[in-house]
């Protein structure tokens, strides 16, 4: 249970400005005990919205910082992969593990240059018999 009742929430939106559609939205939802569910429809919402406005997430994870001039080098590569009316909303992140090399994720693609990826790869294609 989330601990939110529908009165309270209810007129808790009335309160703040909300759409009404919204307010009924999210009252319905505390109502039928669906409250643990509004961040995923708001999180739905939020990617509608950002395509609605040509914003293409990207999220590349490398093993150490990127650079300034690294980061304005991959702007320009992962911009070539953009129509004219398209905006690139990049989103760095580290993770040591990777040992080198980067991760890039946008939109449904998924490439991994790591080098951890790497040497599983060459592990594997080791153990393989002759």
């Amino acid at each position: 249970s989330s601990g939110i009742n529908a009165e309270y929430g209810g007129g808790a939106f009335d309160e703040a400005g909300f759409n009404p559609l919204i307010n009924n939205m999210i009252s319905t939802m505390i109502e039928n005990k669906r409250s643990n569910h509004i961040s995923g429809v708001v999180g739905a919402f939020n990617t509608i919205m950002a395509a609605q406005r040509g914003e293409v997430p990207c999220k590349v994870t490398s093993a150490q910082p990127l650079s300034d001039d690294h980061l304005e080098s991959l702007r320009g590569a992962l911009g070539k992969f953009l129509k004219e009316n398209e905006k690139l909303l990049l989103d760095t992140a580290t993770d040591e593990s990777l040992i080198g090399g980067m991760v890039v994720e946008i939109g449904d693609k998924r490439v991994d240059m790591s080098t951890a990826t790497k040497i599983k790869k060459l592990k594997s294609a080791l153990s393989l018999p002759l």
